[in-house]
């Protein structure tokens, strides 16, 4: 679990013992949650293991103890794993009950979704972001989820983007003077993606520069502290960087990899 932005050593240490609590609660049978866990299976170790390489070589961490079981009661037919949150401190993860047998389900990885999903849990204290999806699609083999995932969000982004792009040469073979009005939509989307891109190479580019792997730090950091990190010159990144225990943590803690 890493430490939410702005949150104390105090604050974290406290979330963390809520935490073990829960977890404690869970393994010996007394958690108010077993209900909604049911008779599904816990997620095997081989499956564990293969996930926790991909978030280390990614992003440096690993999370074995995410609790995790097969269920596709829980995740529905279509869905390939979901993470549920319990009062914002316990994350609970749940695979397709197909990948207990089998590597692949409908196009996804096992050991990419559990991975993907373990991302979402680490951030679990963290606040809304519009990179919500960016960083736990990175883990994916398939270059569309690792580009187009994150427009995946909202759910009324891909919406605007299919939706108006389809309904414009609909309406313009019908003869209709509005067909370009319905790719209003797919700009904003794809400006406000650019943007927000935008932003994180510039943030990259100034970790890389102070000496540190950058996907392991913008991991870390919140939308705002992203954005911040982006417009610093080099040095008020510096200057940042001598004020800040966090900066000096995250920045010590994940120095620069060759062809990082």
């Amino acid at each position: 679990m890493f430490p939410a932005p702005a949150e104390s050593d105090g604050a974290f240490a406290a979330r963390l013992e809520i935490l073990a609590g829960e977890l404690e609660a869970l393994q010996n049978g007394s958690s108010d949650l077993l209900s909604l866990i049911g008779e599904s299976r816990p997620l095997s170790g081989e499956i564990r293991e293969a996930a926790g390489r991909l978030t280390w070589e990614k992003y440096r961490f690993r999370a074995e103890w995410v609790p995790g079981w097969y269920s596709s009661r829980r995740t529905g037919f279509w869905s390939a794993g979901i993470l549920l949150e319990v009062d914002g401190s316990l994350p609970l993860l749940f695979l397709h009950g197909k990948f207990a047998r089998r590597r692949r389900r409908l196009g996804y990885d096992a050991a990419e979704t559990l991975a993907h999903e373990l991302i979402h849990a680490v951030r679990t204290a963290f606040p809304a972001s519009v990179y919500e999806e960016y960083f736990p699609c990175q883990i994916h083999a398939s270059a569309f989820r690792r580009e187009c995932g994150n427009l995946f969000r909202k759910w009324y982004l891909p919406l605007l983007l299919f939706g108006g792009a389809a309904a414009a040469p609909v309406l313009a073979a019908a003869g209709s003077v509005f067909w370009i009005l319905p790719l209003a939509g797919p700009v904003l989307v794809i400006g406000r993606e650019f943007q927000i891109r935008r932003r994180l190479r510039k943030a990259a580019d100034a970790l890389r520069r102070e000496g540190a792997e950058p996907l392991p730090v913008l991991l870390r950091l919140s939308d705002r502290e992203i954005f911040d990190a982006a417009a610093l010159s080099p040095a008020e990144f510096m200057k940042r960087r001598n004020c800040s225990p966090r900066w000096q943590r995250l920045l010590e803690r994940f120095p620069l990899r060759d062809g990082a």
